[in-house]
Order: structure tokens, then C-alpha cells, then sequence
């Protein structure tokens, strides 16, 4: 029992190091060296336990990132099916609102993605999102579009990872969560007048 305790103990000191190592230096230049320094770890734990460097990182954040997905994917999913234009953009809003309260519950684990990620297999975490946002909206103009208008692929791609820079801008910023929630509110007015106007949509 004693020396069950113990890992448990020593596990949440390496997770503790590790996180303060990747948020200072970021993945690439984080040492392993140095988490086992700070946490007082035997080299072998982090082997055994986490294989490398990536295992460590992943250990982080893996469970908040997948949790993430979920909730967009069920978003974008209630937006997809909705009857109409106001009821997606109503889903897709209320979507943004879980996303950005989800990220603020877990503000050091997206620190980590969204900033301290570069070499880690969470690099293009952001990219991803974005992809999903990109078919989701190529739908959309294509199902609501007014006949003659036509969008660019290019510009629902640049736009809709500008959507996803939103996010990563107020955490890398540090924000509080009412300035995020401000600003957001400020983007989801912004983006529904936008994509309105270049689909030929007039109130």
C-alpha cells in the first residue's frame, strides 16, 4: 500500500515538473533532465511509465484535447442537422460558448497545445480544428448560399482557421475568462454578419 502511494505521489510530481518545463520552454526544448531534477524522480519512472518525451507530454494533455474534439464534433453535428440558417449559426454560437468555457476549465493544458506544442504529435491540433470548421462551413455555403453568389474555397479555408486563431490568440494572451468572453462575443456579431453578407444573405 505504502509504496503504491508513493508512485502516486511521484507521478503527480513529474506531471507537475513536466507541465512547468513545456510551459517555460515549450516541447522541443524542454529537458527531460531537468523534470527529473525538479521532481525527484528516478530517470527509470518516466521511462516505464511514459516511454519519452512525447509519452510525458500526451500524459498532459491528451485526456483535455480529446475532450475538446467531442465537444466540437457535437457542435459542428447539431449545427450540420439544423433546419435553417439562424438555427445552425444558433448552434454554432451556443457550440463556441462550450468550446470557450471548456478551454477556460483547462487553461493550462491548452496553454500547453495551443502554444508549447511545436515537435509534439499536438502540433497541427489546431490545424485539425480548423479542417473540420472548413467542410462544416463548405456545406453550409452550399446549402444556404444565395444563387449567383459563390465563395472561394480559399477564403472559407483562411477563414475558418482564422476562427480557430480566435482561441488560440486568447490563451496564448492570457485573457481572463470575461475579456475572452467579451471578445468572443464581439467575433460570433462579426462572423454571422460576414458569412451572411458574402453568401448574399440580407437580413
Amino acid at each position: 500500500q505504502l509504496m503504491r502511494q508513493e508512485t502516486v505521489g511521484d507521478t503527480e510530481n513529474l506531471l507537475k515538473s513536466a507541465t512547468e518545463e513545456f510551459l517555460e520552454k515549450g516541447f522541443m526544448k524542454a529537458s527531460l533532465r531537468n523534470i527529473l531534477a525538479k521532481s525527484g524522480v528516478s530517470t527509470n519512472s518516466i521511462y516505464t511509465r511514459f516511454k519519452d518525451k512525447e509519452g510525458l507530454f500526451s500524459a498532459i494533455v491528451k485526456e483535455t484535447a480529446d475532450g475538446l474534439m467531442d465537444i466540437y464534433l457535437d457542435s459542428i453535428q447539431k449545427a450540420t442537422y439544423s433546419p435553417d440558417l439562424n438555427q445552425a449559426n444558433h448552434e454554432g454560437e451556443e457550440g463556441t460558448d462550450f468550446v470557450l468555457d471548456y478551454i477556460y476549465q483547462h487553461f493550462t493544458e491548452f496553454k500547453l497545445i495551443f502554444c508549447c506544442s511545436v515537435g509534439s504529435q499536438y502540433e497541427h491540433f489546431l490545424d485539425r480544428l480548423g479542417e473540420i470548421e472548413e467542410s462544416y462551413y463548405q456545406e453550409l455555403v452550399e446549402k444556404y448560399g444565395k444563387e449567383g453568389f459563390t465563395v472561394d474555397r480559399f477564403f472559407i479555408h483562411v477563414f475558418c482557421r482564422a476562427g480557430w486563431q480566435t482561441m488560440y490568440e486568447v490563451v496564448a494572451h492570457d485573457r481572463s475568462y470575461k475579456e475572452a468572453q467579451s471578445f468572443m462575443n464581439s467575433t460570433k456579431l462579426f462572423n454571422v454578419a460576414g458569412w451572411k453578407a458574402v453568401m448574399g444573405i440580407d437580413e
